[in-house]
Order: C-alpha cells, then structure tokens, then sequence
C-alpha cells in the first residue's frame, strides 16, 4: 500500500526537495505540497517541521504539527495528514482528547493511592460512624504500618507486597496475632473501597496471610493471658471492697477539708451514698461482669431497678445494626447486692428518668473511656492489691466463677454479650475441663441405663439372650 503511494507520488514535496529548501529557507519559510493542500515544510533554527494547516468544523484556521523533518519523511508525513482528511480527522482536537483522557488516566490513578482513599473517603468515614477512639487508633495503624503502600494504586496491590510487608512486621517483633488485626484493617478498607466504586475489586480478596512462625504458633497454644482468666481470691475480693471503703472515705476527707477552706458552696458529700461515681462502677462491673465501654454509655433506661434487670447492647457490636445485622445483647438479673448498690447511686444523682448512668462530672457527656484507670490505680494502692491487677479482671472473674460453678458455656456467653460459646471455650476452656467429662457420663449413664432395661427384660443381668428368629413356613 505504502510502495503503491509513493508511486502516485502523494506529495510533490520529494526528499531532495526538502533537503535543498532547508538548506537555501529562512527560518519560518515554507514549502507546501501541491497534492494535498494545506500539508508543508517549514524551516526552523535548526532543521525543519511537518505542518497541516486547515479549517475545523467551526471554520476556524487551524495548524497542527505532523513531526520534525529529521524524524519522518516526507511520503510518511503526507499518509498522516492524507489519513485525517480521508477520515474526517481533526488533529489538534484528537490531541486535546488523548491528552484529556491521559490526564484523567493520571488523576484516576492518584484517587486510587491508599493515601488519598485513606484521608479523603476512610478516614471521614471511620469519625463518622466509629467511636472517635477506635476510628483514630486504625488511622494511626493503617498509615504507620502500610507507610510503603500509601502512594501505590490500591488496584496494583498483590501477594507480594502484603508477603513483604508481613516479613518486614514480623522481623520488627510483632506477634501474628498484630499482623492478622493489622492486615484485616486493609483488608476492610479496601473492601469499603470497592462497596465506594474506587476500585472495581479488591487486588487481596483470596490473598491469605503467611503462616505464622512457630515462635508465635507455640505463643498462641501457652496462651500467656491465661493465667489472668481467673477467679479473683478472696483475698483479692475483700482488698477490693476495703480498697473501695478506703477510697470513699479519702474523698469525703477532702471534700470536707475543702468545705472548710472557702468552698462551703460544694455539695456534702458526707450525705450521699457514694462519693465518687468509680464506686458504684466497680461495683457493677464486680457484679455482672460489662466491660468499660458498656459502663461508659450504660443508661437509666437499659437499668431497671424497679424489676432488677439490667438489659444492654454491647457497644463493641452496636455497630450491627447499621449493617443490618443483630447486635448482641446482655440480658441480667440484679442480684440483691448490686440492685441497692445501684439504687443508692440513682438517689445521689436525683433520681434521674434517664440519661446516662456514669456521666461525665464535669460535662455530662460519655467520659473518656480511659476515665476509670486513675481512681482504679487508688483503689488498688489503699486496698493493697498488686499494680498490676487489670480492671477488666473483674470480668474475668465475673466468665471464671460462672464456670467454675457449672453454669454452662452456652448460659455464660449469653449473660457476658457473646453470640456463641466459641470465644468462652477458646479463652476459658481451661476452666471448665470436667463439663465435658460429665457430658460422657450423662451419656454413658442413658446407655447403661438401657441395658439394664434390657438385661432385666431378658432375665439375666448384664447380659442379654438374643432371641431366635420367628420363621414362616409356607
């Protein structure tokens, strides 16, 4: 096809005829070809440029550049300019399009970083719907983990980056138990990511992290924090309860120390049945086991005193509902100590219709959930308890003494806000060892009982006299 044009001669402008008019031009003057109009060589400082100049479909007079003349010669230049006219081609403005279409290309891509995902739609996301703790903690883990991955496509991540990000985290000493938390909150970015229409799938979907290494498998089967899935002693029960006695009384000592110094305007607190709200806190964590952050929002409303029952929804899966799922519920039974415990406390507030339980003194709002360390910390000093005693070990003893007594895991999952038994059995198997003893022993005491049914039926004890087949004859 090519060798055909050159033979119709598709420009009048020859390679010798170029060559002797950039030698004899000045710079700017043309020569046009006189075949295809509009289509020249102009001369330049130095060497020469393809030219097209034509009408686009506004009439306006246009000039768009072919290529140098170093670059394509001139049967190749004038099949480009031949090829816009046949078809209907306007150049400059295929060029602006291309040139769009790259630079939407290149801003795509920029949206598509884990940086600029992660600043402009997760992390607005995360203060929108999380609590402003638990949304800030999984900022500062994304980007500080994945500080290699923030300016990359989210669309290019593969096996590769995440094997090489679980090695280089590994030999920095985290256990597989940070990794697997760590990669799971890439994992539920990229998949908000693709819910968003960013990325059209997630690059990680079927990716499984590395074994964990055996130093973390035999971590993982001593489990260190069994030791802290325990029963409080007695000992330790007692210095709670003198501990907290200890604390009200040392605020009572300064408050009134305080109404004598000038600030006479304080309430007495010599008047009220606790002092200082962590009493009552610590008592009904004692009592039924709720985590701080179901004692933070606890309210009057999910407290009922007048029928001793205490109904809430576990804040670590209120978030749930918004995905139409069922969250889990608490659902218990006041014992006569904690219901005039907290009926105590709900005299000293004014007997409020609803509202939270343990708000903030000073602003009425959900404290910090940090708030119950500082008056804990006293309370263990004054009852002489070891510093390291954690207040969620009243939790544990809440789960340790509901096992030990025989209550079954199925019961106890329920009443401490658990869907299944799974995570009781997993944490807590070690408590309960002789349940499924028992269980056989039900079962082998059914099957005895049976064939002792049986033995008598046939006449002799433990053993039974098959009987012999009836036949027909026909």
């Amino acid at each position: 096809m090519a060798r055909g044009k050159q033979q119709i001669n598709l420009t009048t402008i020859t390679l010798a005829k170029a060559s002797d008019f950039l030698k004899q031009a000045q710079v700017r003057e043309v020569i046009s070809c006189k075949n295809i109009p509009g289509f020249h060589l102009m001369k330049l400082a130095t060497g020469g440029v393809w030219r097209y100049r034509y009408s686009d479909n506004t009439g306006k007079r246009r000039v768009a550049t072919v290529g140098k003349y170093s670059h394509i010669k001139p049967e190749a230049a004038a099949e480009i300019v031949h090829d816009w006219i046949i078809n209907g081609i306007d150049p400059l403005a295929d060029k602006t399009d291309r040139r769009q279409k790259a630079q939407k290309a290149v801003t795509d891509t920029e949206r598509r970083t884990l940086r600029y995902y992660l600043e402009n739609y997760y992390k607005p996301h995360m203060e929108r719907s999380w609590k402003y703790e638990n949304a800030k903690a999984n900022y500062g883990r994304l980007v500080k983990h994945f500080a290699k991955l923030l300016d990359r496509d989210m669309a290019t991540f593969d096996k590769a980056d995440i094997d090489e990000w679980q090695r280089e985290i590994e030999g920095k000493g985290r256990t597989y138990t940070t990794v697997k938390r760590t990669y799971g909150a890439l994992k539920t970015l990229l998949r908000h990511a693709v819910q968003n229409g960013a990325i059209d799938v997630d690059p990680l979907a079927k990716h499984k992290l590395l074994e964990p290494k055996l130093s973390d498998q035999e971590r993982e089967k001593s489990d260190p924090k069994q030791s802290e899935r325990r029963m409080l002693t007695h000992d330790e029960i007692a210095a709670i309860h003198n501990g907290l006695d200890l604390f009200a009384d040392e605020i009572r000592e300064q408050r009134r120390s305080s109404r004598k110094h000038g600030k006479a305007y304080l309430p007495d607190l010599d008047l009220q049945n606790y002092p200082h709200w962590f009493i009552p806190f610590c008592q009904l964590a004692l009592h039924t086991g709720l985590r701080p952050g179901d004692l933070y929002t606890l309210k009057w409303e999910e407290l009922n005193l007048t029928f001793g029952r205490l109904t809430k929804t576990c804040e670590k899966t209120a978030h749930a509902a918004r995905r139409q799922r069922k969250p889990t519920v608490v659902d218990l039974k006041l014992n006569d100590t904690i219901k005039a415990v907290m009926a105590g406390w709900h005299k000293d507030k004014g007997k409020p219709k609803g509202g939270l339980v343990f708000p903030s003194p000073v602003t009425g709002l959900t404290m910090d959930g940090k708030a119950h360390r500082k008056p804990w910390k006293r309370v263990k000093e004054l009852g002489g308890l070891p510093d390291t005693l954690n207040f969620y070990s009243l939790r544990h003893h809440f789960i340790s003494a509901l096992l030990a007594n025989g209550v079954s895991v199925f019961v106890v999952a329920k009443l401490v806000g658990h869907k299944g038994p799974e995570m009781i059995l997993e944490h807590y198997g070690h408590l309960c060892p002789d349940q499924a003893a028992e269980a056989l022993d039900i079962v082998a005491r059914s099957v005895t009982a049976t064939n002792s049914h049986k033995a008598d039926e046939s006449g002799a004890e433990g053993t039974r006299i098959p009987k012999a087949p009836n036949h027909k004859m026909n």
